[in-house]
Parts: C-alpha cells; structure tokens; sequence
C-alpha cells in the first residue's frame, strides 16, 4: 500500500528510470496505473525534484488523447506518479502485429498524437520521449500519449543528466543526441520516427550500438519511406521527411500544422508483413568531444608497449593523410542545395545542374498560388548540405484546378447550392428581389455565368425571387392600446399579430402595448406580421396636477374644455363656461406621460405636456 490508499496488485512495465504497476485506488475504488522510480534515481535528488516538478506540470494537462495524472507522492524514499489505466495494447505491440500499417490508419494515430502533442506545448511541457511503447491504444482504437513525467518546459537548456543522453534513441531528435537546447519541434521529429516505423515496420536509423544510432541520427538521411513501402503515397511521404528534417527549422514549426497536413492527405492503406526492432528506453553514454580519452584508450595506454603505439600513430597519420588526399573521391564534395521553389521546372533544372545537383519529379498537385509547371516544393530544403550528385525531389504545380460553373437559374436555393458544391464551387453572396414571373425561391440569375471555367472553391454568387411584390400596408400605432384592440386593428388593416413578449412596466398598465415593430408608419407587404411588447404591469401610479391660464379678453364669454391624453387614453375633464379675462384653475389627474389639451370655443388654445 502506498499512503494508505493505493493498493499495488501487479507489475505492468519496466522503463528506463521506473517502475509501472497496476495498482487499485481504495479512496475512490478504481484501478489507477502507478509509475515509481527506481531507487537509484530516486537516491539523485536533483533527479527527485525533476520528477515531481515535471509531474505536477503534466496533472495540469486534460486531453482526450493524453494519459491522466492523477497524483503524485513520496512514502519512505518511493517516489512515485498515480495516472489513468489504460485498458489495451502499446503502439510498439500494434505495430509487431500488423506493420506496415495502411497509411489512413497511420495517419489517424499520428495524428491524435500530434493533436496531443499541440496540446502540451501551449502548456509549455515537452514531451521529449515520444516512441511507440509510450503510445496506447485501447481496444476501441482510442489513441492515449503516456509518460509525460520525464517530460520538460522548454526553458531548460539542455536534457542531459549525469553526462548521459536520456531517451529511446530510435526516436531522439538531432539537437537532443547533441545535447543540445531544444524545444517543442523535438517531439515532432520523434512522431515523425514513429510515423516512419508505423507505414515502413522498420525503424528510421538502426546500428549495433546506440551511439552510432545517435549519430545516424544526427548526420544521416533515412532510407525514403516508398523505397521500403510502394504504397506509402509521395505526399505522405514528404510531410514524413519534414517532420524529420535535421534543422528544426525545417519541420513542422507547431505539432498542430503537422496534424493539419496529415488530415489533409487522402489515400488507401495497404498492408505488408516486415520485421521489426526494438525500441526499449536506454540511456547512451554522452557524445565523445575532442580530447576526450575514453576508458578503451586508458587501457590500451596500461597495456601496450610505448613501441606499438608509435607505430600506430605513424600508421593512422598515413592512412589519414591518404583518405584526406582522396575524400572526394570517396566520400563526395558537399554543396548548398539552391532555392528553386517557384521557378519553371526549365529554371530549376539549370539552376541545380550549376550546382551539381539532379531534379527528379515525384510528383504534381494543383496551386493556386504556383503558376503551372513551376516547382511547389523541394527535398532537401534550401540551404541544406548535401553531397553532389545528390538527386532533389520536387513536386510540380499544375497550375488551378479549373472547373466549369452548372447553370443554376430556375433551381431552388437549396438545389442550388448542392449542385454548386458537387461542382466543387461554393454559394456567395445572396441577393432577394421581387419577380413578377418568377416564384418565391427561385433563381433569378448567377455571377459567374452558366458554363465558364473558374478555379475550384470560387464563389457563385445569385440573385434570388421573393415573387410578386406584396400590397404595401401603413402600420397603425398599437402602443398604449389593449392587446386585443391592436389584434382587432391589425386584421382590418389585413396585417396579422405577430410574437408577443411580456414584461414588467411602470409607465404601462397589465395588458397595453409598450412597443411594436415594425414601427408605426413603417410602409409592409400585406399579411405581414407586427410584433409587440406587452405590459406585465404594475403600472403607473396616479398623479395630479393644477392648470392655471387666464383667458383673452376677445370675446365677452368662453366655453372651456380641458382634455387628458394618457395610458388611460383621451378623456375629457373640464367643461365651462367662463367670463372674458377670466383667471381659470382646473386640478387634472393623470396616470403615466400625458398631455392637456386647452379648447376656448372649440378651438386649441394651450398645449401642456405632463
């Protein structure tokens, strides 16, 4: 038992610096994978605060295709990580099985990879180990990246420890067998390994010792994926060697536009049976330096006589100054691979043959960004070294994909826009415009016209019928009315009521109109509908007030009328008869806005707004 709460049932998996067991959590009684160190790591407490720290930034990650963690904890010198048990097969395993996998299939799990790769980097951890045994596949097919505790932030400067490369040296980037600074674009050369190994069954660089791997690594090319595999298509091929370019920056600059460019290759799989290797974590003793002196030359200095390695000094002087004399010869001269993407294949050609290079073409893909016949891309990249002679692979643009415009007038919108797409167009702009001779929903006209050629992806704009133009109707004001009055109102004006919303009003008594729209006045077809805001009440709380005006002295008598204009409606509240010059005080109540209105003899004498 661990803290009490983990109970340990089974050994699952040995690891270069730890310990997996399967194990069962008593707290919340589910079955947990346990990662502990081995005991000479955690006697390094460097080593120690590494793993914790490390192991608390990958709690912090939650992705579908990332192995949990759960916990991590110390009990009497055993360190340990508490993460997801995953139920399934490793992809090392999967690949034994069935490899070389069909390349839809590969694509699909380097994919997920890389989705959870992306994933971590914008959390600022590197993953740094990415090899098929840290790859799970569950029974479903779901795709989980374990063992992100030896993971790292990408401020460290190297990954070295102890003067030893740590990792699985099949899948070590370049800059992470020098010891050198690295960053997120490590991990992407790894899938770009295990990308290789999952389409060819074979490892990318394979050799008796793991420093020569290393090197391989570092200084060599890979066999070409199709040289191993037919049926690996050029363009999977190609997003393989970028991601495991020698120069980070000449792969994939994010784990994300990796996984954009697998998704957006489309080819059948095919299966062959092929041997594979191993890929166990191992720790490789650091790169020899020059002036180094390795353990060999100390005992061959104790053990040979001074005589001998006179001779043998003076006998690899020879030899070295013979190969120095014939290295083009044998080894070839170097050159800088020129930059040709974008110039005519004729261009291209002469420009790599003054540089002693070849141009093949592997391959031809519409651009609408290339003209045609001029080069998209290029293998190896521009800049790099390479020997001379050395055959650069190129793919050529054939210029846009041209296709013709369907005639779309006559069609439904709906219709319109399937044709459109099975075309390989997309519908534009929408423009609706009434038609006397053409029914509601019908295209009127397009732009492009019918049958012109245009790139694949253009846009079809249209013009589309209403139909008949409607009658045009005055809306009447509803505001202040009861809601049944504004219904009542609106089907003699042959307009119809449409949504009805309620909501609390101090101005408006329960069951008035506060708003409408359209607004009054507005000019609509007929039978359309007007919308209304209707009062959930309290209402207005009643006021008064006192008019006082004197009258003129024109006329010997006046008759007085006052008029009240409010939520209430218009009523009258004051009728008299008053002498001329007469000063006139009339108290008027009133519930909300309202206004009063003055009449002497019929006629509006004063206005007043209250």
């Amino acid at each position: 038992m661990l803290q009490n709460r983990y109970e340990l049932l089974e050994e699952i998996g040995d690891g270069g610096t730890a310990l997996v067991y399967k194990a069962r959590c008593t707290l919340l009684d589910r079955i947990v994978a346990i990662k502990i160190l081995k005991e000479e790591f955690a006697r390094d407490q460097a080593y120690v605060r590494k793993f914790r720290s490390e192991a608390q930034a990958a709690a912090r990650l939650s992705h579908p295709n990332i192995v949990n963690v759960y916990d991590v904890g110390e009990e009497d010198g055993s360190h340990y990580i508490v993460m997801e048990y995953v139920e399934g097969t490793t992809l090392k395993e999967y690949i034994e099985a069935r490899a070389p996998l069909p390349p839809d299939e590969a694509i699909r799990i380097a994919a997920l990879v890389c989705d959870a790769l992306d994933q971590a980097h914008r959390k600022g951890i590197i993953h740094r180990d990415i090899k098929p045994r840290n790859i799970l596949i569950t029974g479903e097919g779901a795709v989980k990246v374990a063992d992100f505790g030896i993971a790292r932030a990408p401020t460290s400067s190297t990954i070295t420890y102890s003067g030893n490369i740590m990792g699985s040296v099949h899948y070590i980037s370049p800059e992470q067998a020098r010891g050198a600074t690295v960053d997120s674009r490590t991990d992407i050369y790894s899938v770009g390994c295990l990308l290789y190994e999952m389409l060819t069954g074979k490892v990318p660089f394979d050799a008796e010792s793991p420093v020569t791997v290393a090197l391989k690594h570092i200084h060599e090319d890979p066999v070409p994926p199709q040289v191993l595999n037919e049926a690996i298509p050029s363009t999977l091929e190609q997003v393989v060697l970028t991601a495991m370019a020698k120069d980070p920056n000449y792969r994939f600059s994010t784990a994300g536009e990796m996984k954009e460019a697998l998704l957006g290759l489309r080819m059948p799989g095919r299966r062959a049976p092929a041997k594979m290797r191993d890929d166990k974590t191992i720790v490789i003793p650091s790169l020899p330096g020059e002036g180094d002196e390795t353990e060999l030359g100390k005992k061959k200095k104790k053990v040979r006589p001074m005589g001998i390695v006179v001779m043998m000094v003076a006998l690899l002087g020879l030899l070295g100054g013979i190969l120095y004399g014939i290295r083009g010869e044998i080894f070839g001269k170097e050159v800088v691979v020129p930059n040709i993407e974008g110039l005519s294949a004729k261009e291209a050609y002469n420009r790599l043959s003054e540089a002693g290079l070849k141009m093949t073409k592997i391959g031809e893909q519409y651009s609408s960004a290339v003209e045609s016949d001029a080069v998209i891309s290029q293998d190896p990249k521009p800049g790099e070294k390479v020997k001379e002679g050395r055959e650069v692979r190129v793919i050529l643009s054939k210029g846009p994909e041209m296709v013709r415009v369907p005639d779309l007038v006559g069609m439904s919108l709906d219709d319109a826009r399937l044709e459109l797409r099975n075309a390989g167009l997309r519908l534009g702009d929408k423009e609706e415009v009434y038609d006397e001779k053409t029914p509601q929903g019908e295209v009127l006209s397009q732009e492009p016209r019918a049958y012109r050629q245009v790139e694949t992806g253009s846009r079809v704009d249209v013009v589309v019928s209403q139909g008949p133009k409607p009658n045009q109707i005055q809306v009447p004001r509803l505001t202040g009315m009861y809601l049944e009055e504004a219904r009542s109102l609106l089907q003699q004006k042959r307009l119809a009521l449409g949504n009805i919303t309620r909501q609390d009003s101090s101005e408006y008594f329960p069951g008035q109109v506060i708003s409408q729209v359209p607004e009054p006045d507005s000019m609509v077809g007929e039978g359309e509908s007007v919308s209304v805001v209707v009062s959930k009440g309290p209402g207005p709380l009643p006021g008064t007030t006192s008019l006082n005006f004197r009258l003129p002295e024109t006329e010997e008598y006046y008759q007085v009328l006052v008029m009240v204009n409010d939520v209430k409606g218009a009523r009258e509240v004051y009728r008299n008869i008053h002498g001329s010059g007469e000063d006139v005080t009339v108290p008027v109540s009133y519930y909300g806005k309202a206004t009063v209105d003055v009449y002497l003899n019929g006629q509006l004498y004063k206005k007043y707004a209250i």
